[in-house]
C-alpha cells in the first residue's frame, strides 16, 4: 500500500525532525507500507531544509511554495502526489505508529468511506508552559486524516485561505455526502507552542472568509448548481 504523506514547513528546524521520524516509524507496524514524503517549504530562512538534507536525503521529496500559508503548501503537494491514499502532517505535531496501518485498512475494507480521522490529543512544549489537552479527543483537523485520492478530485483542493480552511474544506465534503470514519484511537499528538498559527490575529481575521467559501457553497449546492472542484 502506498500513502503520500505531505509536510508543509515554514522555520520549522525546532521540530521538523521529529515530525518526520514519526511518519517513518509507521513501517514499524507496517513494514509493506510504501511511503511517499513530501516537504513543501514555505520560504523558511532557518536550516529547515538543511536538517532535511542531512537526515533524511532522498527519502524526502522537497518542493518550494511562497510564503502564503499551509493550505496553498498542502495544495501544492496535492500536485505532486502519487499515491491512492494522502494524509497530512503539520511539522510541529507528531504520529503515533499504526496510524496509517489502521486507516489504510478501513480505506480498503470499508468502500464507502472516502476519508478516515484518529483520536488526538496535545502536549505542551515545553511541558507546562501553554494549556494543552491531554485526553484523547476526535479531531477533525488535517493531521489525523487520511484520505483517498477521490476525494479531491470531488470536492477540490483546500481553500486558500490562512486559517479556517480546513474547516471549511471539511464542511463542504459533508454537503457532498463523502463519507468519513473516525478510528477510536489515538494516534496523533498536536504540539501546543508560542509559535502556533492560531495564535496569529492577523491570520484568524481569515477565518470568516473561509466560512463563507463555504456557505457559499453550499447555497450554490442546493440551488442545483454544480460546483467546481
Amino acid at each position: 500500500m502506498k500513502v503520500s504523506v505531505i509536510i508543509p514547513v515554514y522555520n520549522a528546524e525546532r521540530f521538523i525532525q521529529a515530525a518526520l521520524e514519526s511518519v517513518f516509524r509507521q513501517r514499524d507496524t507496517a513494514p509493506e507500507l510504501e511511503l511517499e514524503v513530501i516537504v513543501v517549504d514555505n520560504g523558511s530562512t532557518d536550516s529547515s531544509l538543511a536538517l532535511i538534507e542531512q537526515r533524511f536525503g532522498a527519502a524526502v521529496v522537497v518542493a518550494h511554495e511562497p510564503r502564503q500559508g499551509a493550505s496553498f503548501a498542502r495544495n501544492k503537494g496535492i500536485g505532486l502526489a502519487t499515491a491512492p491514499f494522502l494524509a497530512f502532517l503539520d511539522a510541529d505535531d507528531l504520529w503515533f505508529p499504526g496510524k496509517l496501518q489502521m486507516q489504510c485498512a478501513i480505506l480498503r475494507e470499508k468502500l464507502e468511506v472516502a476519508m478516515v480521522f484518529c483520536l488526538g490529543d496535545q502536549f505542551s512544549d515545553p511541558p507546562g508552559a501553554f494549556p494543552a489537552v491531554h485526553l484523547p479527543q476526535a479531531y477533525h483537523c488535517t493531521g489525523a486524516l487520511l484520505a483517498r485520492r477521490e476525494v479531491f478530485d470531488r470536492a477540490g483542493l483546500f481553500p486558500e485561505f490562512r486559517c479556517g480552511e480546513f474547516i471549511a474544506w471539511f464542511g463542504w465534503t459533508q454537503t457532498l455526502e463523502l463519507a468519513a470514519h473516525t478510528v477510536a484511537k489515538t494516534f496523533f499528538s498536536r504540539r501546543i507552542h508560542a509559535w502556533n498559527t492560531t495564535r496569529d490575529r492577523q491570520l484568524m481575521l481569515e477565518y470568516p472568509q473561509a466560512m463563507r467559501w463555504l456557505l457559499e457553497r453550499r447555497r450554490l449546492h442546493a440551488a442545483g448548481n454544480h460546483c467546481a472542484p
